[in-house]
């Protein structure tokens, strides 16, 4: 983080300034879709910046079409691609866990008795995640997702409605592979 200062019409600004070492930190908000337009505008002088644009308006029309403009977004004037642009190893990762956790708290709500026996039998939360690998045939990261949820949510969870967000999920993780090639 780094602090720079300004002075603007005798006026002393303060601003800071931080370093994003994981981009996918950025996904967490809502996502700003829409202003991928200018940016392939704005982008003339990088072909390869353009055609990566190009792309991304190309695999996720959908998902532009279905987003809200945000009067006050969070990441600026800018789409979430112009972000990641670079840093699609980070995105890559982000949505594999998604899947993944997504996947493991669908097998979680097919076998909801056992899963949660299985947590509340557990010592603490890492004998858990080992019970909920054995009982689902899952890996850590989708143990991690289960036992991150509440009692609540994970019993209000309805397999029908989790295996089709699955299916949107695996959906945007290859839109998200194949973006991935074009980026440098």
């Amino acid at each position: 983080m780094q602090r720079i200062f300004k002075i603007k019409d005798g006026v002393l600004y303060e601003m800071t300034e931080k370093k994003i070492e994981d981009h996918s930190k950025l996904l967490k908000f809502n996502m700003n879709l829409k202003m991928l337009d200018a940016d392939i505008r704005r982008s003339r002088n990088d072909e390869h910046f353009r055609n990566f644009l190009q792309k991304a308006k190309e695999l996720f029309t959908e998902d532009i079409e279905n987003s809200k403009t945000q009067k006050t977004p969070v990441l600026g004037n800018h789409s979430i691609f112009y972000y990641m642009y670079g840093h699609m190893n980070d995105w890559l990762r982000f949505e594999e866990k998604q899947v993944i956790q997504n996947k493991a708290i669908l097998s979680a709500s097919k076998q909801l008795v056992e899963t949660i026996t299985c947590i509340r039998q557990s010592r603490d939360i890492k004998a858990a995640n080992k019970a909920l690998m054995d009982l689902l045939d899952i890996d850590e990261i989708g143990a991690e997702g289960i036992t991150s949820l509440s009692l609540s949510q994970l019993t209000g969870i309805r397999a029908d409605q989790q295996e089709v967000y699955v299916k949107e999920l695996e959906k945007r993780f290859s839109a998200v592979t194949e973006l991935a090639k074009y980026d440098k």
